[in-house]
C-alpha cells in the first residue's frame, strides 16, 4: 500500500458511520501494518467496540462525541485558531491543497480531519513533518484531551492517531509561524488561492 493510502484509510474511519462504515473499517483493519504497535493496538480495540454497537448506536456515539462538543470537533482549524482570522487563511490554504492534490472536497469544511489527513499524506516529507508537528498533531491532541472526560470509544482511535502521527512526524511543537499557511502576506495567499 502506498504512503498516502494509509492517511486516506485513517481519515475514512473518522467520518460519520453511515452504511459504508463496515467496509471502511474492514479495509482499514487490513492495512494496519503501517501503524506503530501502540496505534495498531488502540485501533483494534476501538474497532471491536464499534462492531459491538448497532448502526444507530454508532451514529449516536459519533454525533455525541464530535458534533455536540466543540472541544472535540474534527475541524482542526478550530482547535488551532478558534474564530481568529488565521482560521480563514487555513481554510483557504486547505482548499487549495485539496485542489492541488485532486482530492474531493465534501460538505465538511476543508479543515476537517477527513481532508487534512489525506493532504498530510501527500505533502513532501519535510513539509509533512512540519505541518503535522505544528498543526495536525496539536489539534488532534486537543481533541484527545477533550475526550478524556467523555465515555466514547473514539478516545481509543484518537489516541492511536496521535501515537501514529508522533511516530511518523515527531512530537508536536505547536509552532506554525514558518508555515506557508500563516505567512505574513495573508492577502497574497488569499488572492493566489481564489484564482
Amino acid at each position: 500500500m502506498d504512503h498516502a493510502a494509509t492517511y486516506d484509510l485513517i481519515a475514512s474511519v473518522l467520518i460519520y458511520p453511515d452504511e459504508t462504515f463496515e467496509e471502511r473499517l474492514a479495509t482499514c483493519e487490513a492495512s494496519l501494518g503501517a501503524l506503530d504497535d501502540e496505534a495498531r493496538d488502540r485501533f483494534v480495540e476501538w474497532a471491536q467496540q464499534m462492531r459491538d454497537l448497532s448502526a444507530e448506536d454508532r451514529q449516536e456515539v459519533y454525533t455525541r462525541t464530535f458534533d455536540l462538543s466543540p472541544k472535540c470537533t474534527l475541524e482542526l482549524g478550530w482547535h488551532l485558531f478558534g474564530e481568529q482570522y488565521d482560521r480563514g487563511t487555513f481554510l483557504v490554504w486547505m482548499r487549495g491543497q485539496l485542489r492541488g492534490f485532486s482530492l474531493e472536497e465534501t460538505t465538511d469544511l476543508p479543515d476537517h480531519v477527513r481532508h487534512v489527513l489525506p493532504v498530510l499524506g501527500r505533502l513532501e516529507p519535510s513539509a509533512a513533518d512540519k505541518f503535522s508537528r505544528a498543526c495536525v498533531l496539536p489539534a488532534m491532541e486537543t481533541i484527545r484531551d477533550g475526550l478524556k472526560t467523555m465515555d466514547s470509544p473514539y478516545g481509543l482511535l484518537i489516541n492511536g492517531v496521535c501515537s501514529w502521527l508522533e511516530s511518523r512526524h515527531g512530537a508536536s511543537d505547536r509552532d506554525a509561524t514558518d508555515l506557508p499557511i500563516l505567512s505574513e502576506d495573508h492577502e497574497a495567499l488569499l488572492r493566489a488561492e481564489s484564482v
